[in-house]
């Protein structure tokens, strides 16, 4: 076969198959290097095997000692055949121990190029992007698009397939922008006058257009509503994704989008919303675990940074060369900590806030959202919160219910449900009383003590406390728990720590008036029999020396206490007295009915109940922690927003030994990597870099931003590595249609619209994905584009879908995230639930009414434990940056649209939409809103036949209605909703075709 004949090659990165007329060193010989020879012979001069280089011109062609690995024209005295050709095993190349060999095709073409002269060039990304002339070939139309992929397919004896039926397209174009299917009404007004542009100009204008493109974004900027490692708890950055949303809606030039986010805080005159958007550096993960080595964590974050920016905007992963010169591209380890240099300036710390955001952050108002709006959302939230009380079976099951029936039960009988023993009157110096130490101390706690014998371990024993403000007590050296409130007096169980012999009571008094410590204490041992042992003027405090909360040895330097007031007395009175009035008032309440119970009764009752069972006592605690949170944004009507700030300007950058955060090496100031040149003196900070990244010249951005929208559009990029542009990254199957395209972004001025606009206009985009057996088998992959691309919708647009469909979608924009229902227990099994500190997002709790069926994009993401049905449908858990999500087809998706809840309440509102005079009518009317299309004659009889099979089932099983439906209804109905079922499971419904 000579230079100019036809031949097909198989493009190593990716598998995939390209058909060319003559060889291009860097589609077919650089990805060969990069796979088999850049590990030992590439830019890592540390680990560059001999001192041969073959990812440049010089090493590849140098004089290695009277001979060459390559001698241009002459495969014969080249040093590089004789090895990769050699039968000796210590001469082979690459050496059999890397178990990487070549393949037959592979060496013919290393030796082919040879023989062509061996031409070589720097890599394509790296190289300027030029504006190509269009290829001069016949298309259906003007599009520019076409003529680059017509030609592709003229080549190949290929042409476009015949355009996809109106309904087909005007569904992908709505799934494409808006991630939501047409309605039944845009359908049938798109067919009666099929105006596809005038329809994507008006679908561009709408709040869903934003979100659609809002929900990649969140994906590359590793956006979540929980801080990651093994706390993650919650941190509040739903005000930045609203900018994104905002930005997206408002067409925001996309250079200035990439400025903003990078330094928006850095531009002259800064605004608050250039200031927010910097938030998308600050999504990062954290921590505020013990243990934590703020440095460690802090670097950890610039590394992440770092990642981020070059993995969304450069396409590169220079992450590689955090410890070492990067193996296969032309990054230094010197130029990953110039680069690191730029984001080491904010004053961020090593460890996280705690249940919120960490500083530097800014507090604003919703940005999408009124004052009345963001109200009404918190309010909500407070309110599902507050009912989960009531729920608790939900969470530990019917311990409440039995709680509930011993409780009335021990009420008949007269016996107490709450205070064992009668609390004993004292007067001052005598019996039960208040005391405290009267004088300013040292410190902010006061701790009180007292020992006392027991011959044995009494059969019951309980402690009653009561401290103004707050106590933690301790027995015998161990902590025993909490009182947390003087106003409500605290009850424990102290039998587990008694001891037969002398026992130790010791309790840490905190007073609010910091340095007081004049903490006042009435507390009582009951034990069995009647006995008790009370507060009185033979107890013991200290009030001089700093001593810390949680600390339970007690030195010296103790003294008697001072006896203030009698129990009872003012102004503290008979706190333990109280819980006898409010055990009788309890009493009261559980007498009546569930739904004659007030919310003050509602709640009395599940605040005994807590004190009676631990799992309850945990679960107030930690909905009263969310609650707090809450209430705090309530009281300001504002939420915050981390941000970037410079205020560690001056901050030195060391280059790290082997990327340790502690080993320091060589001081460097900020840079770019040096294949791309320097910038000015002056730019040294982030506004710098944002600039750099978006001048019209650089050779990176502009490909990379257009590839992924391609992405988005097409289910692959032009470089189907859309992470990776760099050498082991894929040669595009189309680069001078990538070319153009990047060109054709920055002169429009990286007006994004105009660019999704040209690509959905393109007979490309518009034609059917109808495939061929001669077309699968010649490009499986669809490379060239013979037919538009078929592909399983993304995780939130197959949810997001079904509640259209099924007339459930709540489209509010904008606000705080939401928790639509998911499977009990998965947050509290990687949680810290239960600790004595409670922190956030510990356990999930659910939301009620329309709130659960708004948008996944609004839905809150834990990172250890993502929404179940979206990682079910490959959405990742966003630690780090995601530009390409892979896609599987497991059970387990068929398993979640069967049967998750919402997926069911779904065909439930679906089957009542079914409009018609029949059950034909009824299945069409179905389909069309599932499909856009009506059904074939063969798939309405299935459907039908699929009805009477399910009626006939529900007639003569009437109890298992309910069970299905989820409330009471009829066989019909119960049929109809299986149809519906089946229709919303439909490949079909689920695909973007």
């Amino acid at each position: 076969m000579n230079k100019t004949s036809l031949f097909v090659l198989l493009v190593i990165a990716s598998g995939d198959l390209v058909w060319a007329d003559s060889l291009n060193f860097n589609r077919d010989i650089r990805p060969i290097l990069s796979a088999k020879c850049f590990a030992c012979h590439g830019p890592d001069s540390k680990e560059r095997a001999a001192k041969f280089r073959v990812d440049t011109k010089e090493g590849a062609f140098a004089d290695l000692g009277g001979y060459a690995a390559i001698v241009p024209g002459k495969p014969e005295e080249s040093e590089l055949v004789t090895r990769i050709t050699s039968t000796d095993t210590d001469e082979l190349m690459p050496p059999p121990e890397q178990k990487n060999p070549l393949t037959a095709n592979e060496t013919g073409l290393l030796k082919r190029w040879i023989a062509e002269g061996a031409p070589f060039s720097g890599h394509w990304a790296f190289e300027p992007v030029r504006r190509p002339k269009p290829p001069e070939v016949e298309t259906p139309g003007p599009n520019v698009i076409d003529r680059f992929i017509a030609a592709g397919l003229k080549r190949e004896g290929l042409s476009f397939s015949p355009p996809a039926a109106p309904e087909t397209l005007l569904r992908r174009v709505y799934l494409d922008l808006t991630g939501l299917p047409p309605t039944l009404s845009e359908v049938d007004s798109f067919l009666r006058q099929p105006d596809l542009e005038t329809t994507i100009d008006r679908l561009m204008k709408t709040p869903q257009f934003a979100e659609r493109l809002a929900q990649d974004w969140l994906d590359v900027s590793r956006f979540a509503d929980s801080n990651g490692y093994s706390i993650d708890d919650h941190r509040d950055m739903w005000g930045w994704r609203d900018w994104v949303i905002h930005a997206f809606r408002s067409n925001l030039r996309y250079d200035e989008f990439i400025r903003q986010q990078l330094a928006g805080d850095l531009m002259p005159n800064a605004t608050e919303t250039q200031k927010i958007a910097t938030g998308f550096l600050r999504n990062a993960m954290n921590t505020h675990e013990g243990g934590t080595i703020p440095e460690e964590y802090r670097v950890a974050r610039i590394a992440d940074q770092i990642d981020t920016v070059s993995t969304a905007f450069l396409g590169l992963t220079m992450k590689c060369a955090q410890c070492h010169d990067h193996k296969y591209d032309p990054i230094s380890m010197r130029d990953y900590y110039r680069f690191f240099a730029f984001f080491n300036t904010t004053s961020e710390r090593g460890t996280g806030a705690k249940n919120g955001n960490t500083k530097p952050f800014l507090q604003i108002a919703p940005m999408l959202q009124d004052a009345e709006e963001f109200r009404a959302a918190i309010e909500g939230r407070i309110a599902a919160l507050e009912g989960l009380k009531e729920r608790s079976d939900l969470f530990i099951g019917n311990a409440r219910a039995r709680w509930e029936r011993d409780t009335l039960a021990k009420s008949g009988s007269g016996k107490s449900i709450g205070v064992a023993f009668p609390v004993p009157r004292g007067n001052v110096g005598k019996g039960l009383s208040w005391i405290w130490t009267n004088r300013k101390g040292t410190g902010e706690f006061a701790w009180f003590r007292k020992t006392f014998e027991l011959k044995n371990v009494p059969a019951k024993a309980q402690l009653f406390v009561s401290c103004d403000n707050e106590a933690e007590i301790w027995i015998n050296g161990k902590p025993l728990g909490k009182a947390p409130d003087w106003r409500e007096p605290s009850v424990f169980d102290l039998r587990p720590l008694l001891i037969q012999g002398k026992n130790l009571i010791a309790i840490a008094g905190r007073d609010w008036e910091k340095g007081g410590s004049k903490a006042a204490l009435v507390a009582m041992v009951a034990l069995s029999g009647g006995g008790y042992i009370g507060t009185d003027e033979t107890w013991l405090v200290s009030d001089k020396l700093k001593l810390r909360w949680n600390r339970g040895e007690l030195p010296d330097g103790f003294t008697k206490a001072s006896v203030v007031a009698a129990h009872g007395a003012r102004p503290w009175g008979n706190t333990f007295d109280r819980l006898k009035a409010n055990e009788n008032a309890v009493i009261a309440a559980l007498r009546k009915p569930a739904a004659r119970r007030s919310a003050e009764e509602q709640s009395r009752i599940v605040a005994a109940f807590a004190k009676a069972n631990s799992d309850m006592d945990k679960l107030v605690k930690s909905i009263d922690g969310e609650i707090g949170v809450l209430r705090e944004s309530l009281k300001t009507g504002k939420t915050t927003v981390m941000v970037m700030d410079e205020a560690a300007a001056n901050r030195k950058t060391p280059m790290l030994v082997r990327g340790q955060y502690d080993q320091h090496g060589e001081i460097v100031t900020p840079g770019i990597p040096a294949i791309f040149g320097s910038l000015p003196a002056d730019g040294t900070n982030r506004l710098a870099l944002a600039d750099w990244l978006t001048d019209p010249a650089h050779p990176l951005t502009p490909r990379v931003v257009v590839n992924r929208y391609w992405q988005m559009l097409f289910g692959t990029g032009l470089v189907k590595t859309t992470e990776d542009f760099g050498s082991q990254g894929e040669w595009p199957s189309h680069p001078e249609l990538l070319d153009w395209l990047a060109s054709e972004f920055v002169s429009s001025g990286w007006d994004l619209r105009g660019l999704l606009k040209t690509m959905l206009l393109s007979r490309t985009y518009q034609q059917s994905s109808d495939v061929t057996a001669s077309l699968v088998t010649r490009d499986p992959y669809n490379r060239l584009l013979a037919r538009a691309p078929r592909y399983r919708l993304s995780a939130e647009s197959v949810r997001d879908s079904a509640l259209a469909i099924g007339g459930l979608l709540n489209r509010a924009l904008g606000g705080p995230s939401v928790y639509p229902p998911q499977p009990a227990g998965l947050w509290k099994e990687v949680s810290h639930f239960g600790h004595p500190t409670v922190f956030t997002a510990q356990h999930f709790y659910p939301d009620r009414g329309r709130q659960v069926y708004r948008r996944s994009l609004y839905t809150f993401w834990k990172r250890t434990s993502p929404p179940p049905v979206m990682t079910t449908f490959d959405a990742p858990n966003r630690e780090t940056c995601t530009v390409r999500r892979m896609r599987t087809n497991t059970p387990l998706q068929a398993l979640a649209l069967m049967n998750a809840p919402q997926f069911v309440e779904a065909s439930r509102g679906l089957a009542q939409r079914m409009s018609g005079t029949d059950i034909a009518a009824k299945i069409r009317d179905g389909f069309r809103r599932g499909t856009a299309r009506p059904p074939s004659e063969k798939e309405l009889r299935i459907l039908k036949d699929s009805y009477q099979r399910q009626l006939k089932y529900f007639s003569t099983s009437p109890d298992r209605i309910t069970d299905y439906l989820n409330r009471p209804g009829s066989a019909e109905t119960a049929a109809l909703t299986s149809v519906a079922s089946l229709i919303l499971n439909l490949d079909e419904t689920i695909t973007r075709e």
